[in-house]
Order: C-alpha cells, then structure tokens, then sequence
C-alpha cells in the first residue's frame, strides 16, 4: 500500500511540475484592433490630404507709414553718391504718396507691406523692376529686369518715350494700380492689374498684365536676342518678367498688392513717332511700330500726377494676352 501511495504521489508532482508547461502554450485570441471613425463631411478621415493655407500678406498701418518711409530715406538717400541700382529717390516717394492716397483714404487704414515700383527711364537692358518692404527699405537696391511695351518704343532703342492708355497702342501705361486675379493666358501665368489713374484706368481692358513666357515664346529674354541688342525684346505693354522672378512678383501683387510704374527725371517731350523697319514682331505677337503713329494725337504721360480714381476699367473683351 505504501508503494501504491509513493507511486501516486510521485504521478501528481509531476503533474504539478509540468502545468506551467502547459499554461505557456495556451494562446489567448487576438483583440481585434481599433477601427477608425470618420466623421461625414468633416473631411478629418485618414486619407485626408494636408490643406495649404497661404500666410496672410505682410500689412503696415497708416499711422506708421510716415515714420517708415522718413527712415528709408535718411537710411537710404541721405548720403551723397546712391548706387545706380538703387530706387531713384524721388520715384519712391511719389509711389510712397500714390500708395497713400489709396490705402490711406476712403475708410481704409493700413495696406499691404510690400510694393512693388518700376522706373521705366532706365534702358530696359538694365534692371528697373523693384519690390520694396516700406517698413524697412528692403529691396531699394536689388531690382530685377522687366519689359516695357513696344508701343513706348518706336524707335526700338531700348528706351520708353511714350506711354499711353489707350486701347492697341501696344504701349506701357504710368501711374498706380492694383493687383488683382491669376488667370492662364497664352504666356502661361499671369496676373491682371487694375488702373487707379486717368493715365492707366484702362489696363484691364486693354490687358495689360504681370506675366513671364512660356518656353516656345521666348522673344521677351531670347539669349541670342539679347546677346545682338544688349537688351530683352518688347512687350505689347504688360509688365514681362523672367520666368524665376514671377511667382515672387504675383505673390506680391495678387488680390490688391500695389504696383507704381513711374519715369524718374524729365518725361521726355511729345515725339511724332517714326516707324522703325528693323522692327520684327508681326501682327499679334508684337507688332510693328507703325501703330504707334497714332500716339502723336494722344495726351502725353505727364497725367499721373491726378489723384487716384477708383479702378473704372471693363472686363477684357476677347481672348486675354
């Protein structure tokens, strides 16, 4: 009997030994994960893609504009001996009072920071094309290159001496405008301007436009072009730039950025026009300066000192430029 007892005892510390043995390979069911729960119409699933939103557009108030535009100038221009790629100090404070009158009337009080001015004196093989930061004078000194309109140069010699708002006069216009919307056009993006003077109120519909070139219209900034005149080919009055430049200018401009195209100095005399057969552009593509004889029965550029207007032009007619 004892023997039996040893035996079964033995049996049972065995069992005893091995049941962790046994626990180990017990395997509990997997919990099935979490689902996601999306909500209908919130757009917060998981495949939702990341939205861009644009930061808003750098402002300076009315009340400091003063202030800034006097430290600009004692910073800028109050030593003797500016370098010639500097903005030409009396172009900057016209566009300073231009952009004023604007921003600064009529309710408003305060304006987008950054302005972009062109000085249309300068001979388009040199850069005239300014984005200035009126709260400190950034960018006076690094202007960019852009074209004037064929119309302001009869004569093909790379200087603008008549400027004009009328309708095909294929010519830039002077004064202050407003960006306005991006659109496609057959020179890929660009950006439509609105006039606020007797001297450019009729940019829309004229269509006269902030845009670069597509790849197979390179007439604007052609190397070789440039490398026989010393200088980018004509407009048909927009404001060309290169392609590298454009974004930065449209960021600057779009949905009531201010522009002021202005001539530092004299504005040249009233010329009777003389067309130019070394003039190449065919008919909607440049044209030739033989349309610029109308110009002669024009009133000359010297209009921009008007006080600005609101912006009166029609919506464009025809396909755009």
């Amino acid at each position: 009997m004892d023997e039996i007892l040893t035996k079964v005892f033995a049996l049972l510390s065995l069992l005893f030994a091995a049941a962790p043995l046994f626990a180990q390979e017990v395997v509990a069911p997997p919990v099935p994960a979490a689902q996601p729960v999306f909500t209908s119409g919130t757009g917060d699933g998981a495949s939702a893609l990341p939205v861009y939103v644009k930061p808003p557009r750098p402002q300076i108030d009315c009340a400091s504009l003063g202030l800034s535009a006097q430290a600009i100038s004692y910073g800028y221009y109050g030593a003797i001996g500016s370098p010639s790629r500097r903005l030409d100090g009396k172009l900057f404070d016209t566009a300073v009072e231009k952009y004023r009158n604007y921003y600064c009337s009529y309710g408003r009080s305060k304006g987008p920071a950054v302005i972009v001015v062109v000085d249309f004196a300068k001979h388009s093989r040199e850069p005239r094309l300014y984005r200035v930061d009126l709260r400190d004078g950034d960018g006076i000194d690094s202007p960019i290159v852009v074209a004037h309109g064929i119309g302001s140069d009869p004569d093909d010699d790379g200087y603008a001496t008549i400027f004009s708002n009328v309708y095909n006069s294929l010519s830039s216009s002077l004064g202050a405008a407003i960006g306005a919307e991006r659109y496609i056009g057959i020179n890929g993006l660009s950006l439509r301007l609105d006039g606020l003077e007797p001297s450019n109120n009729q940019m829309r519909y004229r269509d006269i436009v902030v845009h670069s070139y597509q790849p197979e219209r390179r007439r604007y900034f052609n190397a070789e072009y440039i490398a026989n005149k010393g200088r980018p080919g004509s407009s048909e009055g927009c404001f060309v730039v290169e392609p590298d430049k454009r974004e930065m200018i449209l960021e600057t401009l779009e949905n009531g950025g201010f522009i002021y195209a202005g001539y530092s100095g004299e504005l040249p005399k009233p010329i009777i026009p003389v067309p130019n057969a070394n003039v190449t552009f065919a008919q909607g593509t440049g044209t030739t300066a033989a349309s610029a004889l109308q110009l002669a029965l024009e009133t000359h550029a010297e209009t921009p000192g008007n006080p600005p207007t609101a912006p009166i032009s029609p919506a464009p007619a025809g396909s755009p430029q």
